[in-house]
């Protein structure tokens, strides 16, 4: 017997909505919500925070990318700071000071990460925040389904 579960009126109208050819019936829906890669990441609290109100109400790619950035921070502050140690390259694009950050060129812009210690050079293209989001993510040894998901926020408004 399978266990019953009580769900908002609200959720099982939504589910009933996605009803379709493909998906005949509530159970078809929810089977193949499972099989995307965000039910693979149903349950990771990045993967959670990236659909709650706080991130959905970012209204651009460097909101997003700040916000993105200091939730890491948050989870995960010792990779961070190993991570932004570790760069190698003369232009900096996370530090513990604006003058770190804008060192490199006079032309840099930088912000500071919220509820961090560091700061993160702004006035970079979509692919560029991407890439390091990328790096950032891979060095934590996050799933490839978590840092596609990541970058798939950036540029995608």
């Amino acid at each position: 017997m399978s266990p019953k579960i009580d769900l908002p009126q609200s959720l099982i109208d939504e589910l009933k909505s996605r009803i379709d050819t493909e998906h005949p019936n509530v159970e078809s829906v929810i089977a193949s919500l499972l099989r995307t890669s965000g039910g693979k990441l149903i349950g990771n609290p990045l993967y959670a925070f990236t659909r709650s109100e706080t991130f959905r109400s970012c209204v651009n790619d460097a909101e997003r990318y700040l916000t993105l950035l200091a939730k890491i921070h948050e989870m995960h502050p010792k990779e961070f700071m190993g991570f932004v140690a570790g760069q190698k390259l003369r232009r900096r694009y996370f530090g513990l000071s604006r003058e770190e950050v804008c060192k490199a060129s006079r032309h840099n812009q930088a912000k500071q990460i919220p509820n961090s210690k560091y700061w993160a050079i702004m006035n970079i293209d979509t692919a560029t925040k991407r890439r390091f989001l990328k790096r950032l993510l891979v060095y934590i040894d996050y799933p490839d389904e978590m840092v596609a998901h990541i970058r798939s926020l950036i540029g995608s408004k």
